[in-house]
């Protein structure tokens, strides 16, 4: 029998790898999607940016207009109605209680505020930039009312109450229907501190000329200067209020670096406090009594700000982030609010 002889044949699959041409359209094809996916994506990122900016610029002119305002309108309250007629016994002249010519006065881009000082220095002013300082007592629930008041001796003082907010070194105004005094309580005694002693001579700063609290005041600081005079049963003693707002630098370039600022006055002693970032201007204009138009700042007479019935403020806020326009800079908006004036000086 014949042997019959079987070839084995190999057959060899091969595999074809991309082509050079297919990988470069697969490489421009993926570039366009990436590049789209990041298109959109700073296109978002960007719209978040300039919403979250204008947010933050809406809650900077909603908190500025709204506590600046409440200062413009109790500018000039001393509790009772009798703005025109309030002494000043404090030593020293402090700027801050000058209420002799008018409860509130304001000063423009090129003026000197009294207790605020143009500078580059965090809480200095801003150049070019007005400011503005208001004065008052407003009884809010936190008044006290006397009962009876020992107007001289060492013992001068005010009783009332127990359980009052009243505490020694406050500067407090006292009226009643006839005329207002501002002083310094210089001590606190009795229970539950009803009485309220306005000596002179205490240690708080800056302390009281003189014990005698009637109108006019005393033209020497003195102990024996002054007018005397009893404050009648029902007299109301309230926390002296003296507020300045301004511009000021602080010490944060990359957010913009400057504020609105707002000065207060504690036991004597100035405080200022940063309200809102990012405020990069504060303009007023004020309507006079019988005029039709408002006039700038530096058209006041200084004899006139008694008669001013409306304030105008102009806030310009810009956004803390840059690079938020096409040309690279900060997003900022300029609001006009106009304020009438409650407490002329009459």
């Amino acid at each position: 029998m014949k042997a019959v002889s079987v070839k084995m044949t190999t057959v060899t699959r091969y595999q074809r790898g991309v082509s050079l041409v297919e990988l470069m359209i697969a490489l421009l094809l993926g570039t366009m999607l990436i590049g789209g996916v990041m298109g959109v994506f700073l296109s978002t990122q960007q719209t978040y940016r300039v919403n979250d900016s204008l947010n933050r610029m809406q809650d900077g002119f909603r908190i500025g207009f709204q506590l600046l305002t409440r200062d413009l309108r109790n500018a000039g309250s001393s509790g009772c109605t009798n703005n025109g007629r309030v002494v000043n016994v404090l030593a020293g002249n402090a700027w801050w209680a000058d209420w002799g010519g008018s409860n509130f006065i304001a000063y423009d881009g090129d003026t000197v505020h009294p207790g605020v000082a143009f500078g580059t220095g965090v809480g200095q002013r801003v150049a070019g930039t007005s400011a503005i300082q208001m004065m008052y007592s407003l009884s809010d629930g936190d008044e006290a009312i006397a009962i009876a008041h020992v107007p001289s001796g060492v013992n001068a003082s005010f009783q009332i109450a127990a359980g009052a907010n009243i505490s020694e070194g406050d500067i407090i105004m006292v009226c009643d229907q006839s005329q207002s005094t501002i002083f310094q309580v210089s001590n606190i005694t009795g229970s539950g501190g009803t009485n309220v002693i306005h000596n002179t001579g205490n240690t708080n700063s800056p302390g009281n000329c003189t014990n005698r609290l009637g109108f006019p005041g005393p033209d020497s600081c003195s102990a024996s200067a002054g007018t005397a005079y009893v404050f009648p049963p029902n007299a109301v003693l309230s926390k002296f209020e003296s507020a300045s707002w301004f511009i000021g630098h602080n010490g944060r370039p990359e957010t913009g670096g400057q504020s609105l600022y707002r000065t207060s006055v504690e036991q004597g002693g100035v405080v200022v406090e940063e309200v809102i970032e990012g405020v990069a201007d504060l303009q007023f204009e004020f309507l006079l009594l019988g005029a039709s138009n408002f006039v700038e700042t530096s058209a006041v007479p200084a004899n006139r700000w008694v008669d001013v019935v409306s304030s105008r403020l102009t806030l310009t806020v810009e956004s803390a982030h840059d690079n938020m326009t096409q040309d690279g800079q900060r997003l900022n908006r300029t609001i006009v609010h106009e304020v009438a004036l409650r407490n002329p000086v009459l």
